[in-house]
C-alpha cells in the first residue's frame, strides 16, 4: 500500500503540474479559434501536430522505456544514458540534415507542397523535443518530478506566451507570416528553451559508444518503435486522413471542428498523460517486489475510478465547458462536434487502461509480441478510416479510436494473462465505468424533462457524490497485508 501511495504521490506533482500545463496550453483553443482565419486552417494546424507526433516516436525509437529497462535490470544507469543519447543525436541530426537537402520534397510529404514555412519550424521543434526525451526520462526515473513538471511549465508558458504575441500582436517583422506559421515558430521556440533547460543531460553523449551495450539496447527497443508507431496512428493518424481523404476544402473543415471539440476531452488526456509518466518507471522499479501483482490490480482500480469520476464530471458540465472555451459560434453549426465528445473521453479512458495492461510485455520483454497487438490495431485503424471516412467524417473517427482501445485492451489481457498474470478486479472495473455512463445518461434525461437552474444543480452535485460513493464501496479492501474483492 505504500507503493501505491508513493505512486499516487507522484502521479499528483505530474498531474498537477500537467493539469497545469494542459490547462493552460488547452487555453490556446480560445485564439485558435478566434484568430485564425477560418476553421480550416485551424485544421491544418491539428494535422501538422499529428505529423509532427507521429515523426517524434520514430526518431526516439523506444529509447526512453528502453533507458528504464535496463536501469532496472541493473546496468549503469549513466552509461545506458550516454548510449541511448549518443545514439538520439545522430539518427536526429541525420534526418534533419536529410529534410533540409530536400527540404521541397519534405514539404510534398508533409502534405503542404511548397510550404516551407510549415517545414522549418516543424523540422526545429521535432528536432529539439525528439532531442529532450531522454533527459525528460531520465528526470523520471530519478524520481524528480518537480524539476520534470518546472520544465515542462516553463515550455508551456513560453509557448503561450508567444501565441498570444504573435496572434494578436503580430511583430512587423513576422507579419509576412501566416497565422499557422506563427503558431509553429511559437511551439518551436518553446521547445528550444525547454532543451536549454534541461542541459547538462541533453549533450551528455560519447564519443565511445559502448557497441556491445547499444546492440542489446536497440534489439530490445526496436519492437517499441512498431509499438509507439502503432499507438501513435491509433490517437492521431485520423487528423491527417481527413485531410488527405476528404476533398480539399472539407477535410480541413472537419479536422477543425475534430480538433476543437477532441480538446474537450483535456482533463481525461492529461490525467492519462500524467499517470504514464508517473506509473513506467514505477512499474519497472515494483516488479521484483513482494506482491508487485496484486499492487499492478489495485493501482489499476484507482486509474479507472479517477477516470470514471472524469467521464462523469465532464459530461454534465460538457455544455458549459463547449461554449466557454470555444467561442466562435461557427464550430458549433455542425452538431457532431459535441456529439463526439463522450466517445472519445472514453476512447482516452480505455487508452490508460491499455497503458495498465501492457505493462507485461515490457516487464518480461516480450516487446516483439506487444508491437504485433499494437500492429494489428494500427491496421485495423487506418482501414476503417479509409473505409468509413467518405461516409460519417469525423464522427467515424471518434468511434474508430475508442473500438480499437476497447479491443487493444481485451488482447492485451488475455495474452498478458499467459506471461504475466495479474490479479485484476475486472468485474470491478466494469462496474465502475459502467455506472459513470448510466449517471451521466441519468443526469441528462433529469435535466431535459425537469431542468430548473437550482435542481440542475443537486442533481448534478448529487449524481458526483453518488459515483464517489460507489467507487468507495467497491474499492479493494485490505486484509492481513493482502487485498480482496
Amino acid at each position: 500500500m505504500q507503493a501505491i501511495k508513493k505512486l499516487a504521490g507522484q502521479t499528483a506533482i505530474y498531474g498537477l503540474s500537467s493539469m497545469l500545463g494542459r490547462f493552460i496550453n488547452f487555453l490556446l483553443v480560445i485564439p485558435h479559434t478566434q484568430k485564425l482565419n477560418s476553421i480550416g486552417d485551424y485544421g491544418n494546424l491539428t494535422a501538422l501536430f499529428a505529423i509532427i507526433a507521429f515523426l517524434n516516436i520514430v526518431l526516439t525509437y523506444g529509447m526512453e522505456t528502453s533507458y528504464f529497462n535496463f536501469t532496472r535490470n541493473g546496468v549503469d544507469a549513466e552509461k545506458v544514458f550516454k548510449t541511448s543519447q549518443t545514439s538520439v543525436w545522430i539518427t536526429t541530426l541525420f534526418f534533419a540534415i536529410v529534410v533540409l537537402l530536400f527540404s521541397h520534397s519534405s514539404a510534398s510529404i508533409l502534405g503542404f507542397p511548397g510550404r516551407l514555412d510549415y517545414l522549418f519550424p516543424c523540422l526545429m521543434f521535432l528536432v529539439f523535443d525528439t532531442l529532450s526525451a531522454l533527459p525528460f526520462a531520465k528526470l523520471r526515473q530519478q524520481e524528480r518530478p518537480l524539476k520534470f513538471a518546472l520544465i515542462k511549465l516553463s515550455n508551456i508558458f513560453v509557448n503561450v506566451g508567444l501565441n498570444l504575441w504573435f496572434l494578436f500582436y503580430t511583430p512587423s517583422v513576422l507579419a509576412d507570416f501566416s497565422q499557422v506559421t506563427l503558431v509553429l515558430f511559437a511551439n518551436a521556440i518553446a521547445s528550444v528553451v525547454a532543451f536549454l533547460l534541461l542541459m547538462p543531460s541533453v549533450f551528455n553523449i560519447s564519443l565511445k559508444t559502448d557497441f556491445i551495450l547499444l546492440k542489446r539496447i536497440l534489439n530490445y527497443a526496436w519492437p517499441l518503435i512498431f509499438i509507439g508507431l502503432a499507438g501513435i496512428v491509433n490517437e492521431t493518424l485520423d487528423r491527417v486522413l481527413l485531410i488527405r481523404i476528404l476533398p480539399i476544402g472539407e477535410g480541413s473543415y472537419q479536422n477543425g471542428i475534430y480538433g476543437a471539440f477532441y480538446k474537450l476531452t483535456m482533463v481525461m488526456t492529461m490525467f492519462v498523460q500524467a499517470y504514464k509518466f508517473a506509473a513506467e518507471p514505477f512499474f519497472f522499479k515494483q516488479k521484483e517486489s513482494q506482491g508487485n501483482r496484486v499492487i499492478y490490480a489495485v493501482t489499476m482500480y484507482w486509474f479507472v475510478a479517477v477516470c470514471s469520476f472524469i467521464f462523469l464530471l465532464c459530461m454534465i458540465f460538457i455544455e458549459d465547458l463547449a461554449h466557454l472555451f470555444i467561442k466562435n459560434k461557427a464550430y458549433f453549426d455542425d452538431k457532431n462536434g459535441l456529439f463526439i465528445v463522450p466517445i472519445l473521453l472514453m476512447a482516452n479512458l480505455f487508452l490508460g487502461i491499455y497503458y495498465n495492461l501492457s505493462i507485461w510485455y515490457k516487464l518480461t520483454n516480450n516487446t516483439k509480441i506487444g508491437a504485433l497487438v499494437s500492429i494489428i490495431a494500427a491496421l485495423l485503424t487506418i482501414g476503417l478510416n479509409i473505409f468509413l471516412i467518405p461516409i460519417y467524417g469525423f464522427v467515424a473517427c471518434a468511434f474508430i479510436t475508442l473500438l480499437v482501445y476497447v479491443i487493444m485492451c481485451v488482447a492485451s489481457y488475455v495474452i498478458g494473462n499467459k506471461y504475466f498474470k495479474v490479479p485484476y478486479f475486472i468485474y470491478k472495473y466494469l462496474i465502475i465505468i459502467a455506472s459513470s455512463i448510466v449517471l451521466w445518461l441519468l443526469n441528462s434525461y433529469i435535466e431535459s424533462h425537469y431542468y430548473v437552474k437550482f435542481i440542475g444543480f443537486i442533481n448534478k452535485f448529487s449524481v458526483l457524490a453518488f459515483m464517489v460513493l460507489i467507487i468507495w464501496l467497491l474499492k479493494p479492501q485490505e486484509k492481513n497485508n493482502k487485498f480482496v474483492s
